[in-house]
Formats: C-alpha cells, sequence, structure tokens
C-alpha cells in the first residue's frame, strides 16, 4: 500500500468516478484503476461498486476513506512543517554564550528575533568550558566562547576583538595621570572574577612578557559571571581592575568608571563563534551564524 495508491482512492471516492479522478491527477483512466484493483488485492476486499454511471463505496472502502484521510491529512502536515523549516519560518535554536559574551548576544538575539519572530531562541550563560561540552553533548547549536577550545569536533571562526582596559574609580589617583606604567598597576589593589579565571592568567602573562610579577597588593575575587559586581566595587573605590572595553563604556559616560592610559597595555581578548562539525550544514547554525556575523552592535 502506497500513499499514492490512497491518494487515488481518496480522490475516486470523493469524484465517484474513475474517469475525473484520472483527469484531476493528470494521468490515464486505466491508471488509476490499475492502483485501486492493486490496493483491492492488497487488502483482499471490494472497496467500489459500480451503481449507474456512479462508483460507490462499499462499506470497507468507506471505512478505508476515514483512514486513508487521516494519513493523507497528516502527510500534508508533514509536508507544510517541512516547508516552514526550508523557509526558515519556524523553529528553535539553542544558544550559549560565555560571561565575554553576554552584552552582545543579548543584543543580536533581540534583533534576531524581530526579524525571524517564529524562530524560539533557547539562551545558555555559562563558563566557556561547559558551554563546549554542551556543543559536544549536542546540547547546543552554537556558541559565543571568550576563547579558542581545541577540539577535533568543533569549529571555532574568530568573531570580535574587544580591548581589554585598566578601569579605576573617577576620583582614583592613577585616574589622574596622562599614562600609568605597569609596575604602579602591579601593587595596586586589584579586583577580579576568580583566580582560575581566563582573565587572569591573560593579565600575569602579559605582565610577565614586561618582566614584571603580578602580585597585586589586595586582591579581591568574585565569581564568574559578576561583572556588575566589580564594576560596583571599583566605582566605590575598593580598586581597581580590567575588564573588556565594551562593557564598561556606559558606565564610564555616566562618570562611575575611568579607564587608565596604560601604553605599556596593548591586549584584546577574542570572542569564537563555535559550534560541532556535524552541525556545520544545519540550515539553522547557518542561519544564526551568518546573521552574527553580519550583526552591528549598537
Amino acid at each position: 500500500m502506497t500513499l499514492y495508491q490512497l491518494e487515488a482512492f481518496a480522490l475516486v471516492a470523493k469524484l465517484q468516478s474513475f474517469t475525473e479522478a484520472a483527469k484531476e491527477l493528470g494521468v490515464g483512466q486505466p491508471s488509476i484503476s490499475a492502483m485501486v484493483i492493486q490496493l483491492q488485492k492488497e487488502l483482499g476486499i471490494k472497496l467500489f461498486e459500480k451503481l449507474g454511471i456512479k462508483s460507490h463505496l462499499t462499506e470497507a472502502g468507506k471505512r478505508l476513506l476515514q483512514r486513508a484521510q487521516t494519513i493523507l491529512a497528516l502527510v500534508q502536515e508533514i509536508k507544510d512543517e517541512m516547508e516552514e523549516l526550508r523557509g526558515l519560518k519556524k523553529g528553535k535554536i539553542s544558544v550559549g554564550s560565555s560571561g565575554f559574551g553576554t552584552s552582545l548576544i543579548l543584543q543580536a538575539v533581540e534583533k534576531f528575533k524581530e526579524e525571524y519572530p517564529g524562530i524560539d531562541v533557547n539562551l545558555t550563560f555559562q563558563a566557556s568550558e561547559t558551554l563546549h561540552q554542551k556543543l559536544l553533548n549536542g546540547e547546543l547549536d552554537v556558541a559565543l566562547l571568550g576563547r579558542h577550545i581545541e577540539s577535533p569536533l568543533t569549529v571555532a571562526e574568530p568573531y570580535r576583538d574587544e580591548e581589554m582596559v585598566f578601569i579605576s574609580p573617577p576620583k582614583h589617583p592613577l585616574a589622574m595621570k596622562r599614562s600609568v606604567p605597569l609596575t604602579v598597576l602591579a601593587k595596586e589593589s586589584f579586583i577580579s572574577y576568580e583566580k582560575s579565571a581566563p582573565v587572569i592568567k591573560l593579565i600575569e602573562e602579559k605582565f610577565a612578557t614586561k618582566g614584571i610579577a603580578f602580585k597585586p597588593r589586595v586582591e579581591i575575587s568574585l565569581a564568574m559571571g559578576t561583572r556588575d559586581a566589580i564594576k560596583n566595587a571599583v566605582s566605590r573605590g575598593l580598586g581597581i581592575s580590567i575588564l573588556t572595553k565594551c562593557h564598561i563604556l556606559s558606565d564610564v559616560k555616566a562618570g562611575r568608571l575611568k579607564i587608565l592610559n596604560v601604553p605599556e597595555w596593548k591586549v584584546k581578548r577574542t570572542l569564537y563563534i563555535t559550534f560541532h562539525k556535524r552541525r556545520r550544514d544545519s540550515s539553522w547554525v547557518r542561519l544564526f551564524v551568518d546573521f552574527l556575523k553580519g550583526y552591528k552592535s549598537d
């Protein structure tokens, strides 16, 4: 039994004519008759009986028609759903971001939803290592990671470079200086993410290239994902810190923070668009990745 046989059978039942059904399907009348005859042989029961010039359903034919209509309606639903997916009108995508990309991904998803209102976006914010594992497990489609994690199973495309800057409260003594040497910064009270955070390693490596040991006088470590807490601590005069420039511009404009001029410090962090190689050809992954690449943040 095939879908085409059921379609032909249902059409004959509707029109009560093999000839008219053949015309609507654009085939010869013998073809329609042959399909119905074959269907009756497979089922072992007669489906039509001739009364005058019309073909009427037998009791078995009536029962089969109910089933056939249900099946054909479901097939049409499947076709419609697949058409929507091909047209990228409706669907769901799971996206993750490390703390580094939080502000950007929130803005990007807001614009994405305006352009593709039928696509649901599930957002997850965690550390890069955790997000990468979720990509490997198939729990995420795309992730913005604050660092490149080597893996033969994932693709990591450099997305954006963001400048790292030292910040202080506006009235801090260093904020008044035209330039600040790294040797001075190394002795300041420092507020940062937890000791294991990638940015700490980045700072230590940069200081080491200048032959300077990074040993702050006081070090206040805050848990991952507490950028606002760091900015608040700095603005209250508890110490200096270092954050990506894009995350503190509004605070600088509002007069809560000051960017220190450190000529020796030219460091940028790269944000990576990362996804599993198996999903490289996924329509949803391609759509979202292409959108991100073309997105201009405010």
